[in-house]
């Protein structure tokens, strides 16, 4: 009987195995196709509006409604508000017999670096800046409309390499003024600036592409010059052994003198070129160079401002934009993987009384000793950050509620040691301090933060200076 059992319950945890595999398979495949969706979506997002903006291109119905398109793909409206518009489209397209080939087409970003040679350089510079600002004009607040003009009127007028590495200063500055100013995220702020300057290296490095070709080009005239001297010396031998034939000399010497003087105009031109390229090899070579330290400084002035927004000016913690950040992750990452965490509520004691008695320099050393004494007792990926007042929030990631609750008791033991002086009179300050473990039930994060909050609740009101757990 009991070995009968036993066989069932083996076959029940193999199928179960088995399940269990299959589902994370699943799970895989899942997270594969979410990730592939993610990607394409992204490069609908950034490809489809300037595709579209090369379509409108005059002022009939059907290039107003291709504009309408762009600005819904940008704004990332809703996907009834783009089917409508994609809808009007069609109706457009049918009215004006609009189809594949028709009209004149734009240059996309950079295929004008891809013309034929005869085209100058600073032309094809030009137009690949001006497109650069035309993105930027899409993307940045109406406020930089003057600046973004006047770079427009600097493309236009520009004549040479210098014009054109002023106008890259003014490009950086204005991206510049954007991070400093703007209040949207630190992450799309910076997935901005990369765009932007990865769209300034690429016109770079294409350029700097075609100044090697024309550096060859002129590399295989100096053979060909070498080449066409020595004929040039061996066709003169011939002409003065000849004394018998005076008019094949006379002739042939006439044309060696019209093959010298085109020669020379051709070295003279071919000097002038390489002149000019390796100034323009100088000027990029500097260019990349400060490209370079642009692109760090960006990358390093965003981290900076992206610490300063995040970060609690009194205490140095972490603030609340902060926590919401990071509070958001941990709750997908639990819904997703079921990877739990746990919330610490910490509440100083009696906050308001040191306040009204000490004053609020001392309420405030207070608050800065909490935080410096708390974090040395947190591993490195919990995050403590000041929720508001006196409240301070701890994520532990991977952490259940007695892992929280130790970790707790030593943060309010090594609290309830500080002790100021404040004109010969001891300041002492306790904290109460609630936990509460994400569970299968909840379906965002302000569930857990509720029931940590109702924890400190009823430390305080069971004599605070203590730990509670609620789950």
């Amino acid at each position: 009987m009991n070995a009968s059992r036993d066989e069932k319950t083996m076959a029940l945890q193999d199928q179960a195995k088995k399940l269990q595999s299959q589902k994370d398979t699943l799970l895989k495949e899942l997270d594969s196709i979410e990730e592939k969706f993610e990607r394409t979506n992204r490069l609908y997002k950034k490809y489809l509006p300037v595709i579209i903006d090369t379509l409108a291109t005059d002022d009939t119905r059907f290039s107003k409604i291709c504009r309408d398109l762009s600005k819904a793909f940008k704004k990332e409206e809703s996907q009834g508000k783009i089917e409508y518009i994609c809808e009007q489209l069609k109706t457009a397209m049918l009215k004006e017999d609009i189809h594949t080939g028709a009209g004149k087409k734009k240059k996309g970003l950079f295929s004008s670096l891809l013309k034929n040679e005869s085209e100058s350089f600073i032309d094809l510079y030009k137009e690949s800046y001006h497109e650069v600002v035309s993105h930027l004009r899409g993307s940045l607040d109406k406020k930089f409309s003057k600046r973004l003009d006047d770079i427009s009127i600097q493309v236009k007028n520009a004549q040479n390499t210098t014009d054109i590495s002023d106008i890259r200063e003014n490009v950086f500055g204005l991206v510049f003024n954007y991070i400093s100013d703007t209040n949207e995220d630190r992450a799309k702020v910076n997935a901005f600036v990369r765009e932007v300057v990865g769209k300034i290296l690429d016109i770079e490095s294409r350029f700097a592409s075609t100044v090697e070709q024309t550096d060859n080009m002129v590399e295989n005239n100096d053979g060909f010059e070498s080449v066409l001297g020595v004929e040039l010396a061996g066709l003169k031998q011939t002409s003065d052994v000849a004394k018998s034939l005076d008019e094949l000399k006379i002739k042939v010497t006439q044309r060696l003198s019209a093959i010298e003087k085109a020669l020379a105009e051709k070295q003279a031109k071919d000097s002038a070129i390489k002149e000019t390229a390796k100034k323009n090899r100088q000027m990029l070579k500097t260019g990349f160079e400060k490209l370079k330290q642009e692109l760090d400084k960006a990358t390093r002035y965003t981290e900076e401002l992206e610490e300063k927004l995040n970060r609690d000016q009194l205490t140095g913690a972490y603030n609340r934009r902060a926590y919401d950040q990071r509070i958001e992750l941990e709750m997908d990452r639990f819904l997703r993987y079921k990877t739990g965490f746990s919330l610490m509520v910490i509440d100083a004691d009696k906050f308001k009384n040191i306040n009204d008695r000490y004053g609020h320099a001392i309420g405030d050393r207070c608050l800065q000793e909490i935080i410096k004494r708390s974090i040395p007792l947190l591993r490195k990926n919990d995050m403590l950050a000041r929720y508001g007042g006196e409240e301070f929030v701890v994520i532990m990631p991977e952490t259940d509620s007695e892992g929280a609750k130790n970790a707790a008791e030593k943060i309010r033991q090594t609290i309830e040691k500080i002790e100021f002086l404040y004109k010969k009179e001891k300041v002492k300050v306790t904290v109460s301090i609630g936990i509460s473990q994400a569970k299968t039930e909840d379906t965002n994060h302000r569930q857990v933060f509720e029931r940590a909050d109702i924890a400190v609740y009823k430390a305080k009101e069971q004599g605070r200076n203590r730990v509670l757990v609620v789950n």
